[in-house]
């Protein structure tokens, strides 16, 4: 097992951005996110929401950055760097990794067969020109925002990160279990905790790669790319005002859980899609009362649509259904979570 602890101003600026996307889930960073927000220019901030939720939240540029081993020293060299990645990897990555190249290659040369959003779509048909409108967005919102960020918390993370490195040569083992509590390391593998437990083994995995940030709890899996696993050391940062309450999102998420009726339709929106008319036949509720549930069940993420002719089909989210079990259990760590925060030797 090769250790070795690698900052990333380009993540730290995603991170940032992931953030500013979902403020309310990381409670270590949220004063900071919404002081962020109300300093930023209107069309950067509404870039950021717009955009962040078909891309991971921003967390799939972690993806493109580590694959390709940046290893920058500057936002602007990331940037730069972002910009010269082949079309089709950038496509393949950006969309994340859910088709085969051979898959895009041939929808690129015949659109009308791909099975992508829309605006996935247009990323694969018109590559260079989102890269060019990405890479415009981040040198505006590094000059708006991010730059003076990084300036004030870079001493912190280089005094954090020095002092790892310190602990690592003390007790490798050890110390990469006091990273966060979801991480168990032993001389055969490392064990991360997220919806599953994903299993890494060193032999063919021997490159762990530490990442310091500010940003990234309560996350702690960044990425895998071939020989290697990126995982967030999470930095302490002085003035960052720690937010004690439940994320206002997955409050609506369990309140809309909570009700009988409409739990049995989202049970029935996983496994099947239906129209409104076909649930208020069903159930024998009015279409009136069917498109409430409906409606809140779609604020919250739990289902999406898809028009077929004259009729709307609503379709259960699987995905937002199995990510309340970490969204859960992220919130009930973070009294546990307060004592793995690196903080940086300050004497």
């Amino acid at each position: 097992m090769h250790v070795s602890v690698d900052f990333s101003p380009f993540n730290e600026m995603m991170t940032s951005l992931h953030v500013i996307q979902n403020p309310s889930h990381h409670p270590y960073r949220k004063a900071w996110a919404e002081r962020a927000l109300n300093k930023l220019p209107q069309d950067l901030a509404l870039l950021i929401k717009e955009w962040g939720p078909h891309f991971y939240d921003w967390m799939y540029f972690i993806n493109i950055r580590n694959e390709f081993q940046f290893n920058e020293e500057t936002v602007e060299e990331g940037i730069e760097k972002l910009a010269r990645v082949p079309d089709l990897t950038f496509a393949y990555l950006l969309l994340g990794e859910k088709y085969r190249t051979d898959s895009l290659l041939k929808w690129k040369n015949n659109p009308a067969t791909a099975p992508l959003h829309s605006i996935e779509k247009d990323i694969l048909l018109r590559t260079a020109s989102w890269k060019s409108r990405f890479c415009d967005f981040f040198y505006d919102y590094n000059r708006h925002l991010f730059a003076e960020e990084l300036f004030r918390i870079t001493p912190w993370i280089a005094r954090a990160s020095d002092n790892f490195k310190k602990e690592l040569m003390c007790s490798k083992i050890e110390t990469l279990n006091s990273i966060h509590p979801d991480v168990t390391v032993t001389s055969e593998n490392i064990k991360i905790k997220k919806n599953d437990v994903y299993t890494f083994s060193f032999e063919e995995f021997p490159r762990l790669v530490i990442q310091p940030s500010t940003y990234a709890t309560p996350h702690v899996m960044l990425c895998c790319n071939e020989d290697r696993v990126a995982i967030a050391l999470h930095v302490a940062v002085p003035d960052s005002e720690k937010d004690q309450e439940p994320p206002e999102d997955l409050i609506s998420l369990l309140k809309a859980l909570s009700e009988p009726t409409r739990l049995k339709i989202l049970q029935d929106l996983l496994h099947h899609p239906y129209s409104t008319k076909q649930l208020a036949y069903k159930f024998g509720l009015t279409e009136a009362t069917v498109s409430s549930h409906l409606k809140l069940l779609l604020s919250c993420g739990l289902v999406e649509t898809q028009r077929k002719g004259y009729y709307v089909f609503y379709t259960g989210k699987r995905d937002r259904l199995e990510s309340l079990r970490t969204e859960v259990t992220q919130f009930m760590q973070q009294p546990v979570l307060d004592e793995y925060i690196f903080m940086p030797d300050l004497t």
